[in-house]
């Protein structure tokens, strides 16, 4: 008689290799886990710290600040907006809920309320920053006396625009401080109120506005005068030697430079001519914080890139 024949130890062997698959596959994931979050954590660090590296610079405050204020603006009209009343209110019907608990027209968004109060702080706030302004203005102005451009017109260009900004700086200060009565509303009252001081301020900015207009003017002739000068001392079409990659880059960067302040200015004119009329130029209310925040787009992406490169 034959010896019975051993049972197969292959299923006892086939559950161990599958509970030691599944501890792997655990690991795996845990470690996966643990590699993605400390990949955010690190984002994250790095992300704060450009924030406060940009958050540093008295520009980069003004930069944030103003971009706090117009989004929250833009947020504020469209969430007031009968298209996103309707829009909400089809949503929330959809998602069967009852149509009385659901938003009427009539009534304003509680998220438009809450980014019109974030709109108005981050205002607030860069009013209150801005009535320092007059120290820097004063260090422009004194710059440009000591190391005057070498150019007449654009030197007198600069002069006008420091004056306008000062005639900016100094009633939008006594305004603002007045309507906080830190100083006498008598006395601005009996100059056309604190509105007029405001219109008139905004005046004094779109003079710098106006200027810059010519300041971009004279820059670009200068610019063409300059490149024509180099390539006359390069020598004629045979020996002209191509201009260097560093005087390529810095022509590059003047040239954006100066793009970039065209597209600013040519932004602000209209929505700051419109603020110094008393009836303005007929643009809405519901565009001026796209429109203000279109005009510093550009400079709040170059200092936000700048931080990149810092740290």
């Amino acid at each position: 008689m034959s010896d019975p024949a051993h049972p197969p130890d292959t299923p006892n062997g086939a559950a161990d290799h599958v509970q030691h698959v599944g501890k792997s596959a655990i690991t795996a994931g845990k470690a996966a886990t643990q590699q993605q979050l400390l990949s955010a954590l690190t984002a994250t660090d790095v992300t704060i710290r450009r924030l406060d590296l940009l958050l540093s610079t008295a520009t980069g405050q003004e930069r944030v600040l103003a971009t706090v204020n117009y989004v929250a603006s833009i947020l504020h009209h469209v969430c007031g907006s009968t298209l996103y009343k309707t829009l909400q209110t089809r949503l929330l019907l959809l998602a069967r809920i009852k149509a009385r608990s659901a938003p009427t027209p009539g009534k304003s968004a509680p998220s438009g309320s809450k980014w019109a109060a974030l709109s108005s702080l981050a205002s607030e706030t860069r009013y209150n920053l801005r009535l320092f302004g007059l120290l820097p203005l004063w260090i422009w102005g004194s710059e440009t006396l000591k190391n005057p451009p070498t150019d007449p017109i654009i030197y007198s260009l600069t002069m006008l625009q420091v004056v306008s900004n000062v005639i900016y700086q100094l009633l939008e200060n006594v305004a603002y401080l007045a309507s906080k009565n830190v100083l006498s509303k008598k006395f601005v009252d009996k100059y056309g109120g604190i509105d007029k001081w405001y219109i008139w301020s905004t005046r004094g900015w779109f003079g710098h506005i106006f200027f810059e207009f010519f300041v971009l003017w004279r820059q670009h002739i200068l610019r063409k005068r300059r490149l024509a000068a180099q390539r006359e001392a390069a020598g004629n079409t045979e020996t002209k030697e191509e201009i260097k990659a560093e005087e390529k880059e810095a022509l590059r960067l003047e040239i954006r430079s100066w793009r970039k302040s065209l597209v600013n200015n040519t932004i602000w004119a209209p929505l700051c001519l419109h603020w110094c009329l008393e009836k303005g130029i007929g643009i809405p209310e519901s565009l001026t914080g796209l429109i203000s925040f279109m005009a510093g787009a550009w400079s709040l992406h170059d200092q936000w890139t700048a931080t990149a490169k810092a740290i």
